[in-house]
């Protein structure tokens, strides 16, 4: 018989140590419980070996001699969450009971304290952090804690230990089932003020940690809950059961379950078995639904769907630290930046440059009017920035001043990087870096941003092809963190590299492209799109058609996306896609007759809310439905039978597509399809990336005759 496998080792990276500390005012000290990182200014993360630790230090304290015990963490962190490792760990070997009931037995112990605990949160507290917290009685931030959240559900599994018990009780059921369930699916996290609104904090105290008046301010906070608890005002514990109508529980709970079905068609298990936890919470001790989570917690950690959200999590943290397949040649040194263009992404791309990159950027346009237009534009990007709290106004000011608009064409001759964005067309493109590459130094950067056009035919006239690359930043800029860098037939590897470095400058996580019609992401898209509407030609219901796709997960149907990306411009990318694999892509009459047309939505809007006959379709989109399948009835050959086989179609037309990205070399390797759908597609980790998940339902191996991920 074979010998066991060794297991590993998960050696801990957190130091727990406790001190007394006599507070302003009070007699009798508190236990001040230390959490750090072994390493220095580094993030504390909750493994089995750390809270060991936690557990028997905080078993430690002699509740006998003080009044209290207080938490705190480091300047950057209170906790990260679970090591991600050890859960992997758990996945592969099927045994996480232990690990996940060491956080409940060491997490426990305060809960059960018999002195008031209090957590001051002194930086960010995600997943186990934000659940060690809720084991205290009370919670103490300050402006610029956080992010706060339970970030597990998008991970494939829930909060592990207590969230699920804890947080309904403290900020209600339906608020818990916010966080626990939407926001975490959704990637988004709290901050401290908004935690204060729902009580996931006690106070927001007006100092930052590092300073002078942080130590005053807790302490100060803490001692005056002392004695209010000493003047006879009952102790809060952990847990403590809110007064809530169970009607009002059940409905937050029924409402969420209705809500996560909609959204996720059961793809994404986690949600609902956290939604059954917290309906559980109300009728049950803590320990009751920890023992109960505990054993949820590892049966659903070992699905397929834990095990992609836990892929797609490692993916795109690993990528956004450092990119892959970077030149090793210097990047050039940015000191001024130029966009050509003035129009709504030319100004997104300006703002990102001097917002990211802090450096002078200089735009023109065709005409004096539009340029100031867009400069205008753009600094109140700045400005509107301010009035949400996200940037000082001091700040807004300084960023607008950066951005100006050319008075003539040596503004631009000193700029180190210039991009375009100007309108998707070969021909324009081309006469724009002819006309521009004698006015900008002649070791400038000139990058695109084109969304599917050939950087290659790009530069191919100029004098020097090795200076340009493609810059693909996806919109909305704002919020999109993927950016496509592209390397044409000649781009060098200083162009490439300075790509790579301002990416990096401007928090994007870059993945380099290979020179290939749609790149990436749209590429996936369009033959997605393609197939829908493919359908909807021959004579599918449309409804069917838009919703057949629901199983990947994505954050909008077919037609909402054309709809809001406009069908001109993915139109546009779909006529490039089928000049490029005429085989593969079609065009629609039905698109060709709703751009003809100048529709610029073909779903109801508030504004247009008549609907055709078949109630689904904008009136005139339907109308020129109804008159382009009556034109080609030839195509009504090719309808699906239903939403199952167009969604088959669907998964088999994406693995053939891939299978060729692939195949052409335009990635690496199916983890950097993965990861550009992910963040440049807002594809949802549940699934893992569009590779596993295309691997699950047996595409890849039916149409290449392999998985894209052997192991």
């Amino acid at each position: 018989m074979a010998p066991a496998p060794h297991a590993p080792s998960f050696p801990s990276t957190v130091t727990v140590r406790a001190e007394q500390l006599v507070l302003p005012g009070r007699d009798a000290p508190v236990a001040l419980v230390r959490l750090d990182s072994t390493q220095p200014g580094g993030l504390i993360i909750w493994g089995s070996e750390a809270l060991g630790q936690l557990r028997d230090v905080l078993r430690s304290v002699d509740q006998s001699a003080v009044e209290a015990i207080v938490v705190t963490g480091n300047a950057r962190s209170f906790g990260a969450g679970a090591d991600l490792k050890e859960i992997r760990h758990a996945q592969l070997s099927g045994a996480s009971d232990h690990y996940v009931g060491l956080g409940h037995e060491a997490f426990g112990v305060l809960a059960d304290a018999d002195v008031p605990t209090f957590s001051l949160l002194t930086g960010q507290a995600l997943g186990g952090g934000l659940e060690l917290a809720l084991h205290t009685d009370h919670r103490v931030a300050h402006p610029r804690t956080g992010p706060l959240g339970l970030p597990e559900c998008r991970l494939g599994f829930f909060p592990g230990w207590g969230g699920v018990h804890l947080l309904p009780h403290l900020v209600g059921p339906a608020a818990a089932l916010r966080t626990i369930v939407f926001d975490s699916m959704r990637g988004r996290h709290t901050r401290a003020q908004e935690a204060l609104e729902i009580g996931l904090v006690d106070v927001v105290l007006d100092a930052a940690p590092g300073t002078e008046q942080w130590d005053p301010a807790w302490q100060q906070w803490v001692a005056g809950r002392l004695a209010a608890l000493d003047a006879g005002e009952p102790r809060r514990r952990a847990g403590t059961p809110r007064d809530v109508d169970e009607q009002q529980w059940r409905d937050a709970v029924e409402q969420s379950r209705a809500r996560a079905e909609r959204t996720w068609h059961g793809a994404a298990p986690a949600p609902l078995v956290a939604i059954d936890l917290v309906a559980d919470a109300r009728t049950e001790t803590r320990t009751e639904n920890g023992a109960k989570a505990v054993a949820a917690f590892e049966e659903l950690v070992r699905g397929d769907v834990a095990k992609a959200s836990l892929y797609a999590f490692e993916l795109v943290s690993a990528r956004s630290r450092r990119a892959a397949d970077v030149p090793e040649a210097a990047p050039k040194p940015l000191r001024k930046a130029a966009v050509i263009g003035a129009g709504l992404m030319a100004g997104q791309l300006a703002s990102l440059i001097a917002s990211g990159a802090r450096i002078p950027v200089v735009m023109t346009d065709l005409d004096d009017e539009r340029l100031a237009a867009g400069v205008a534009r753009t600094r109140e990007r700045f400005a509107a920035q301010a009035a949400k709290g996200r940037i000082s106004a001091e700040q807004a000011e300084q960023l607008g001043a950066l951005v100006t608009g050319a008075g003539g064409p040596q503004d631009f001759a000193d700029a180190d990087f210039v991009i375009e964005a100007v309108f998707e067309d070969l021909e324009v493109k081309k006469k724009v870096f002819a006309q521009w590459e004698d006015v900008v130094r002649p070791d400038a950067v000139l990058a695109t941003n084109t969304s599917s056009l050939s950087v290659t035919a790009m530069a191919e006239d100029l004098r020097h092809p090795e200076r340009v690359v493609g810059f693909h930043v996806f919109n909305p800029v704002e919020v999109t963190p993927l950016l496509e860098i592209v390397a044409g037939e000649r781009t060098g590897d200083v162009a490439l590299a300075t790509a790579f470095d301002l990416a990096a400058t401007l928090r994007r996580t870059a993945v380099r492209v290979q020179d290939a019609p749609g790149f990436v992401v749209n590429r996936v898209l369009t033959r997605m799109f393609d197939e829908v509407v493919r359908a909807v030609d021959a004579g599918t219901d449309v409804a069917v058609a838009d919703h057949a796709p629901d199983p990947l997960g994505l954050p909008m149907t077919p037609l909402r996306l054309l709809d809001f990306v406009g069908p001109a411009v993915l139109h546009h990318v779909g006529g490039t896609m089928h000049r490029a694999y005429p085989g593969r892509f079609a065009r629609s009459p039905w698109m060709d007759a709703v751009v003809e047309a100048g529709l610029t939505h073909v779903l109801p809007t508030e504004r247009s809310p008549e609907t055709g006959a078949d109630g689904y379709l904008a009136a005139e989109a339907a109308r020129l439905l109804e008159r382009t399948r009556a034109e080609h009835p030839g195509l009504a050959a090719h309808a699906p039978a239903g939403a199952e086989e167009l969604l088959v179609r669907i998964q088999d037309a994406l693995a053939e597509e891939i299978g060729a990205m692939l195949q052409e070399g335009v990635v690496a390797g199916p983890e950097d399809v993965d990861l550009c759908m992910v963040l440049g597609a807002n594809y949802p980790f549940h699934l893992g990336g569009i590779t596993p998940y295309l691997d699950r339902v047996g595409a890849a191996e039916r149409v290449l005759g392999h998985r894209f991920h052997r192991d």
